[in-house]
């Protein structure tokens, strides 16, 4: 069996990347040929040379800086020996099987330019970490659940009924990929931050002919959490950077009139509808926690949108991103 090189981009997550590699560590080696690499999106904690002494058989890079999740795991890729690469998050727990049945799908099956597999939280409910690409039928939630039904693209169920679904696209949580696949894309975009990184590059391998596929068992636990959710004012961040990184996706994916609509229809349901009348009903009706964190996204989207109006374009520098301090 061909090597596989496993991938794993890190920012301040210790608990759950500990939990993570010894899951790892614990695979059978006479099945699995396998090597682990971490990149840390500089933590600068003194976490990382703690877990160089811990697992000596992993190798750790430590990046310049938080440069987001793409850079990360193209950094990793460089370093990487394995005919396939598996990208996977820090707060997964992985056994032997599922890694195995990807790897041999994806050996199976060249045309897969993607494989990933169902995730389960810790209590076993399905997390379904795929989806359908972002359009003017996705972006307001309500007319999304519309579309979806009177397409027949209700994909919650097809996990249900079938061994192995073909999304639009899978999240980065696990993405599988031979080598040469992701060299002929270009690797992950580091246009995108974080969040929409997935989105882009399951797009790019379907637009080169690829099929994105995922196994619906045995599936991986994913615990979810860390970084992005530990305070108000860090998740609101986190959720304003999904919207973002949905205009720089429209940026890369559309073209004239089309992406004019795009990202006007999606300030305006950004803006009004998903943000500020939350919000403001919030402040009437309810306490003002109810609605920091909604305060908190309108103040990171107003200070982004200023900055592309300014800049007359919809990208960041991922390398002048800097995450709110703790309060």
């Amino acid at each position: 069996m061909e090597k596989l090189s496993i991938i794993i981009v890190n920012y301040k997550g210790w608990e759950p990347l500990k939990e993570c590699l010894d899951s790892l560590t614990s695979l059978k080696a006479a099945e699995f040929d396998s090597e682990v690499i971490v990149v840390d999106n500089f933590s600068n904690d003194g976490n990382l040379k703690k877990f160089m002494e811990y697992y000596p058989d992993i190798l750790f890079i430590e990046n310049k800086g938080n440069y987001g999740f793409s850079n990360g795991n193209n950094l990793g890729a460089r370093y990487a020996t394995g005919e396939y690469l598996l990208f996977l998050n820090p707060d997964t727990i992985v056994t032997t099987e599922p890694l195995l049945s990807m790897l041999y799908l994806a050996e199976q099956n060249p045309g897969y330019f993607i494989v990933s597999s169902q995730q389960i939280n810790p209590a076993g409910r399905k997390e379904n970490p795929f989806n359908v690409f972002p359009s003017f039928w996705t972006i307001n939630n309500i007319i999304k659940i519309f579309y979806l039904l009177f397409t027949g693209k209700v994909m919650r169920r097809l996990c249900n009924e079938h061994a192995m679904i073909f999304p639009d696209w899978v999240s980065g949580s696990v993405i599988m990929m031979r080598r040469k696949v992701f060299q002929r894309l270009g690797g992950w975009d580091e246009d995108f931050w974080l969040y929409s990184e997935d989105v882009d590059l399951c797009k790019r391998a379907r637009d080169a002919g690829g099929v994105v596929a995922l196994q619906c068992s045995p599936p991986i636990t994913h615990k979810h959490g860390g970084t992005t959710r530990s305070n108000i004012r860090l998740s609101a961040f986190f959720k304003a950077h999904v919207i973002i990184s949905t205009h720089i996706y429209f940026r890369k994916h559309s073209s004239g009139k089309r992406h004019f609509l795009l990202q006007a229809f999606l300030v305006i349901n950004t803006m009004i509808l998903k943000n500020f009348l939350p919000a403001l009903l919030g402040m009437i009706f309810f306490p003002f926690n109810f609605t920091r964190q909604y305060l908190f996204i309108y103040f990171y989207l107003l200070k982004y949108y200023s900055r592309s109006l300014k800049n007359r374009s919809w990208f960041l520098d991922p390398k002048h991103i800097v995450l709110p301090e703790k309060k």
